[in-house]
């Protein structure tokens, strides 16, 4: 896969299938914005992309909520 300097967003992305999609993005060079509601989740994700040499931006976000997807 060719993902240097492509952003994936990744609803979701502290847990499951979103956290699994976010892990391989950032293995294949991907930066990765995770949007997801928990914000402990998503500040440990976001660490372990990065630690792992990863770009990663968490987003608090819950995806039923017009506002938070505005922002």
């Amino acid at each position: 896969m060719k993902l240097e300097g492509k952003v994936a967003v990744v609803t979701g992305g502290s847990k499951g299938i979103g956290l699994g999609c976010c892990r391989v993005f950032a293995r294949h060079g991907c930066a990765v914005v995770l949007a997801a509601r928990g914000e402990a989740e998503g500040k440990r994700v976001e660490q372990e992309l990065s630690a792992a040499g990863g770009q990663a931006l968490f987003v608090p976000c819950d995806v039923t909520r017009e506002e938070d997807l505005t922002r």
